[in-house]
């Protein structure tokens, strides 16, 4: 499995208290090995082998529990309908335990590997936005009614403006600025820049998008497990909510098929992708291509995230990740027809 950066466990020592209370609750046999997962960027998660198995325990940091229930009733059903959903495990008749305050839950643990993208061929591209497109008519199936059309927040100038002088202005009073700070100084000038000159593409707001219904909310690579030349689990659901699933299609595919540089998006994975779930679930090619234009308008007006971890948090574990999107936004802008044709397949 690959390892990557982790802000959100902090100190990832599972004290030998906390873990015999959490492994008593589940039933799942006397520990013989812990490991840290260091993978993702939301929860603390470890791989915990005990006389009867191996698997997952999450302290669960980025919903509360009453959510992660209602997540782990979903995930039940899924996998119930044979999708590549892990189940979670019990404790009596709930799915989280609380630990001196602590949110845990525990899985049977996958076996499989993450594998970014720009490593899958076209098929196991296309095989992957089928995917998304089943765990879409699924969780249509078993969720409560959603509504069909919801009104999409567009992020405006003035907003996007406030933001962005926020940071140049915490930049400008350091003390002493490093490389990061010179670059996203820069970078946040181009962004003010880039806002100016296609202000007249602002999405108009107020206006009901479709089609809507629950999706997983952070459908990439780090929350997929292969095992061969296809997926074994699809993790992590906490974001699970009623959204655009034009958005979901597009914020993937962004995801999974970016480079990360100045060469931008993979379009031949991602037109195999779209087709791949258009062909499991029709959408149309004008709602497709206003999601994927709304999702470019938030990349220029509000997507800065990871400076808020930076500057705020004084967290740098995602500092990568808002070279990698600058990169990719730039190259984005100056191809839009291109990228919104990869996705509609015109």
């Amino acid at each position: 499995m690959r390892s990557h950066p982790t802000h959100a466990a902090g100190a990832l020592t599972l004290s030998p208290s906390t873990l015999h209370q959490v492994v008593d609750a589940f039933r799942i046999g006397p520990v013989v090995r812990v490991d840290v997962v260091t993978e993702g960027l939301m929860n603390r998660n470890w791989r915990v082998t005990t006389t009867l198995g191996e698997w997952a325990v999450k302290q669960v940091l980025d919903v509360d529990a009453t959510a992660a229930r209602r997540q782990h009733r979903a995930t039940t059903a899924l996998a119930r309908l044979g999708l590549p959903v892990p189940a979670p495990a019990t404790a009596g008749d709930d799915s989280v335990v609380t630990v001196d305050g602590a949110v845990y839950a525990v899985q049977p643990w996958v076996n499989g590997a993450h594998r970014h993208g720009l490593t899958l061929t076209i098929h196991e591209a296309a095989a992957l936005g089928e995917l998304l497109a089943r765990l879409h008519t699924a969780l249509a199936e078993i969720m409560a009614p959603a509504p069909h059309r919801l009104v999409a927040p567009v992020t405006d100038l003035a907003t996007a403006h406030t933001k962005i002088n926020r940071y140049l202005d915490l930049i400008a009073q350091l003390p002493g600025r490093d490389d990061f700070d010179r670059y996203a100084e820069a970078q946040l000038h181009r962004r003010r820049h880039l806002l100016e000159q296609t202000a007249d593409l602002r999405p108009t707001a107020g206006i009901p998008v479709e089609p809507c219904g629950y999706t997983h909310g952070d459908f990439q690579y780090l929350n997929l497990l292969w095992n061969g030349g296809s997926v074994s689990a699809v993790l992590d659901w906490d974001r699970l909510d009623v959204r655009p699933l034009g958005l979901e299609i597009a914020r993937s595919a962004t995801l999974l098929f970016g480079y990360g540089d100045e060469r931008g998006l993979d379009l031949d994975r991602i037109a195999a992708f779209s087709a791949g779930y258009r062909q499991g679930r029709p959408v149309a090619a004008s709602d497709l291509a206003d999601a994927v234009h709304r999702l470019w308008w938030e990349r220029v007006s509000n997507d800065l995230w990871q400076l808020r971890l930076h500057y705020d948090n004084t967290d740098t574990s995602c500092d990568y990740l808002f070279t990698s999107a600058s990169a990719v936004l730039g190259w984005w802008t100056t191809r839009r027809d291109a990228v919104t044709a990869a996705f509609t397949g015109s």
